[in-house]
């Protein structure tokens, strides 16, 4: 006799909130590079730097505030709600990730974006208008960034929050296929302003040179779009 495995039930939580969704370009070579394994521990750990940079900042921060899922090239940062301080958080938290990405020598492009999420109990499955937004608006990059949807950067703006405060610009050469560039903006990879050349530009140009020929523009178009959007104090 053949004995059925129960089935389990699995609890839903609906939600609106911010959502980022990021993928890894090229992640079929990077999972197996001559015979080595790619470590995705790698990705998980610049993850945890990124919690360990928000508690160290000024904004209050507790570890519930922002959860995640991860499915083989994709990777997701989830908020609570979608109150103007959560935009605050995931903002913070992407792009700090997306840096720890680049120095850890991970190739990876993400999108934020607003509205209702379909989580399970378990953050092991995931759906809804903001994830798909997301995840879409990212996947149409044809460079490395980091893009906030139109959905995300209307409901900052009705929140009182401006993006380009918040080191986003607005341009009609944000590389995207599909997309319009002029829905989208995008961050321009700095905080503020230095008296030195963007440290990301040898990374990246390092980057490019493993990349190959399939996707050595989309490293060239990133290394354009922040060098035309650095601000360097004289």
């Amino acid at each position: 006799m053949i004995k059925m495995k129960t089935r389990t039930k699995t609890d839903w939580s609906v939600r609106d909130c911010w959502v980022a969704s990021f993928d890894i370009l090229g992640f079929k070579n990077l999972v197996n590079v001559d015979g080595i394994s790619f470590d995705a521990q790698l990705v998980q750990a610049d993850y945890e730097q990124t919690l360990t940079h928000l508690e160290q900042s000024s904004e209050p921060y507790s570890p519930e505030d922002l959860s995640y899922f991860w499915l083989s090239d994709t990777f997701v940062i989830f908020t609570n709600d979608a109150q103007g301080r959560s935009y605050s958080l995931i903002q913070q938290a992407a792009k700090r990730f997306i840096t720890n990405c680049f120095y850890s020598s991970i190739p990876i492009r993400g999108a934020i974006s607003v509205g209702s999420l379909i989580t399970s109990d378990d953050n092991r499955s995931v759906m809804g208008k903001a994830f798909i937004d997301a995840f879409v608006t990212g996947e149409d990059q044809d460079w490395l960034g980091l893009l906030l949807t139109a959905q995300a950067i209307a409901k900052a703006r009705s929140l009182g929050l401006e993006p380009s405060r918040h080191d986003f610009v607005a341009s009609p050469t944000i590389p995207m296929r599909k997309c319009n560039a002029n829905d989208v903006m995008a961050y321009r990879f700095q905080n503020g302003s230095a008296s030195f050349r963007s440290p990301l530009i040898p990374l990246l140009e390092s980057m490019m040179q493993r990349a190959g020929a399939t996707h050595e523009h989309k490293y060239q178009r990133t290394v354009d779009f922040i060098n035309a959007h650095y601000r360097q104090s004289q």
